[in-house]
């Protein structure tokens, strides 16, 4: 096991994996709520959740890549189809990433509490060690009910600078990234 591997596995380990579905149920939560109050609190010059925890009070938002990559169907999904009507999920992971996997069970409860129309999840491997049969070979016996994109080449996994799996980004309806962990 490498270092990397190990250190995650601590943290993964120490933080548990029951607590993020919650957490990142919370911060779904938090994100729509900014979004909803964001033009009154902007009037009463209130920076909002998002702006005091991130500091983004007057600072540019950061605004998530656009992506197409084709599902286990060949059905192309681009990020901006999702852009004004639900927040988005990005999963990067691997089916030999010990810790992906255990992460499964905890975004499938995700979904159980947030429908697809608020929240989309789109889960993309990032294709170093996989091949395409391979992925759906493993999607016949652990089905998901959310798209599971393959990036082929990796081109979609180095713009978003992927260091370590799992990696999760919240998108919000304008696009842009409130959101990353490697949790």
């Amino acid at each position: 096991m490498t270092r990397w591997a190990q250190s995650t596995g601590g943290i993964l380990a120490s933080r548990g994996f029951a607590r993020f579905a919650g957490a990142l149920t919370l911060l779904f939560f938090l994100a729509t709520q900014s979004a909803w109050c964001a033009e009154e609190k902007a009037e009463k010059g209130e920076k909002g959740i998002f702006g005091t925890l991130f500091g983004s009070g007057g600072s540019k938002e950061v605004s998530a890549i656009d992506f197409e990559l084709k599902d286990l169907n060949d059905a192309p999904i681009r990020l901006s189809q999702f852009r004004g009507k639900s927040y988005v999920l990005v999963y990067f992971w691997a089916t030999w990433c010990p810790y992906c996997l255990a992460m499964k069970p905890e975004i499938m409860k995700i979904r159980e509490r947030i429908p697809a129309q608020e929240l989309e999840i789109l889960a993309i491997n990032v294709g170093g060690g996989d091949s395409i049969e391979r992925i759906k070979k493993y999607q016949e016996g652990h089905p998901v009910p959310y798209p599971v994109l393959y990036d082929a080449n990796g081109g979609v996994t180095r713009a978003y600078q992927v260091q370590g799996i799992p990696l999760f980004l919240l998108v919000n309806k304008e696009g842009n990234i409130v959101f990353k962990d490697n949790t």
